[in-house]
């Protein structure tokens, strides 16, 4: 039954694909907008639902992963938030919201409209939630979008004011961008929200006729400001405020510096160093120098000892950018160093037989009958049944 459905899923879409908007009057074009965009919606819904079951059966971790989202991650390429917020619809709609869950996948609601009513739960109030469910759609269905909103809003403030269950946790979302930027997203209370919106209004410059920079670039500018003033207060019991000084491994060859190439800076997560980030590091920070070969692999600074001296932890930092499990994104500042061979084994901690893992995947590699292969550059790793994982 699989196949055939994922066939004609398959040939629907070739078919849509295949419409030239160009030969398409205005109207046309609007209403093939608006209809591609509702089937999008209700695949949507079918995702959540998949999510949810493949959630519950631990699907993919069979390939290591440390979770359900960031196996989808690594497989579809979705955003692990992204994933998990479709994880989290596809419960609620599972155990608490059934006809939310039919109306998304039948078309009768719009995503956002579910997403809305979604939204609204509260732990410990599902009940109430599934009793207001009809109204909440009767709105969803009419397109009531601003409605829907302030009645979602209105039942969590109610079920959050009764004293019956705690607030929501906050909580800060840090991923980066398809463009290589830093995204934050974050979800505060009302009184948190008054303490980090009045810090950073503070610290906002004004707008001038010299400053060209947008209200937005102002903010963030701000808000690293704030960062900037909390890491000197961390050195006032050393004789009071100082510069904050940012401990980092700068991997910078001639050409960089003379050049005005983009560098590498390794530290908790790795980036790329503008040359104007170069002069502004070397004012005030601590600077440890990686050496490099012709061949830009840092040399081997090999030691006869189980643990790993600073110097060779910065070159596995130069050298691996990150975890080096299959799929794995997590930066410098959340690994360890692996022994290919162990110690025990007579492995040697050297570079050659380390490699740079996330807590998560060490644990999976240190599990019977994983195997890790490595010949210094490239990382192999094959499952208990043999398969080996790719990229």
């Amino acid at each position: 039954m699989f196949e055939p459905t994922n066939f004609a899923l398959r040939t629907a879409v070739d078919d849509a694909v295949e419409v030239d908007p160009t030969h398409l009057g205005d109207a046309a074009l609007a209403d093939e907008l608006i209809s591609v965009q509702a089937q999008v919606d209700r695949l949507c819904g079918q995702v959540a639902r998949l999510a949810h079951a493949a959630h519950r059966r631990g699907v993919g971790t069979a390939d290591g992963s440390p979770s359900t989202a960031a196996w989808l991650r690594r497989r579809t390429g979705m955003r692990e938030g992204e994933a998990r917020a479709a994880i989290e619809a596809g419960a609620a709609c599972d155990r608490v919201l059934a006809g939310t869950g039919n109306a998304w996948r039948h078309g009768d609601i719009t995503a956002g409209a579910a997403r809305t009513i979604v939204a609204a739960r509260v732990e410990g109030h599902d009940a109430k939630l599934s009793a207001l469910e009809p109204c909440l759609l009767e709105l969803a269905r009419d397109r009531a979008d601003r409605e829907l909103r302030r009645a979602c809003a209105h039942f969590r403030n109610l079920a959050r004011a009764d004293g019956t269950c705690p607030r929501d946790h906050d909580g800060l979302t840090i991923s980066r961008t398809y463009a290589g930027r830093t995204w934050l997203g974050a979800d505060l209370s009302s009184s948190a929200a008054e303490v980090v919106l009045t810090a950073i209004h503070e610290l906002t410059d004004p707008p001038s006729e010299s400053d060209a920079r947008t209200p937005a670039r102002r903010r963030a500018d701000a808000l690293v400001r704030m960062a900037e003033l909390a890491l000197a207060n961390l050195h006032a019991g050393d004789g009071g405020p100082t510069r904050a000084r940012v401990a980092a491994t700068i991997v910078l060859d001639w050409i960089t510096l003379t050049a005005g190439r983009p560098g590498r800076f390794d530290g908790a997560s790795s980036a790329t160093l503008h040359p104007r980030d170069v002069d502004r590091l070397l004012c005030d920070c601590t600077v440890s120098r990686v050496v490099t070969g012709p061949d830009s692999i840092p040399i081997d600074v090999g030691r006869a000892r189980r643990t790993i001296p600073p110097a060779l932890r910065r070159a596995l930092a130069v050298r691996d950018g990150g975890c080096r499990f299959p799929g794995c994104t997590r930066p410098t500042g959340w690994t360890d160093a692996h022994h290919v061979v162990h110690w025990r084994h007579g492995g040697r901690t050297d570079l050659a037989n380390l490699v740079l893992l996330c807590d998560h995947h060490h644990h999976v590699v240190h599990q019977p009958d994983w195997i890790v292969k490595f010949d210094g550059h490239e990382l192999r790793v094959l499952k208990p049944d043999g398969i080996e994982l790719l990229e």
